[in-house]
């Protein structure tokens, strides 16, 4: 069975007039639904990833800055979204949504991240987001 990982806060509300398209977080699981692609049993909504997990690829100081919401201002703006409590669930989610999502396709062959692949990052900074 093909699995999806899709949450309702990978549709982030961002400022009025923002170019990135975040409105495709909601039409594509809603699209393959009605086309009966796939069925509700199919999603399955990530739990927040594991700060653990996030130390493995993130230094210490700038993870406790984005979990703090004390980023500094600049990089802020290089990241691309406003920085808030939900985008940083959102970004946990989505990064639990792909580990998971690459052991269910382990064991079952497939299985997709509907929000997988939205920004770049390195190990003290993130940046900008991919269309």
């Amino acid at each position: 069975m093909i699995r999806i990982a899709w949450h309702p806060l990978y549709a982030h509300p961002l400022p009025e007039g923002h170019r990135f398209p975040m409105l495709k977080y909601e039409l594509i699981p809603e699209q393959l639904l009605h086309e009966g692609t796939i069925e509700h049993i199919n999603l399955f909504s990530p739990e927040p990833v594991l700060e653990e997990t996030i130390l493995f690829t993130h230094e210490q100081q700038y993870w406790e800055q984005l979990r703090d919401l004390t980023l500094p201002a600049k990089e802020q703006r290089r990241i691309g979204f406003p920085l808030n409590a939900q985008l940083v669930e959102r970004e946990l989610r989505i990064v639990q949504g792909t580990i998971d999502g690459a052991c269910f396709a382990l064991n079952n062959g497939i299985a997709f991240n509907v929000a997988g692949g939205t920004h770049h990052s390195g190990s003290n900074w993130g940046e900008g987001f991919v269309y």
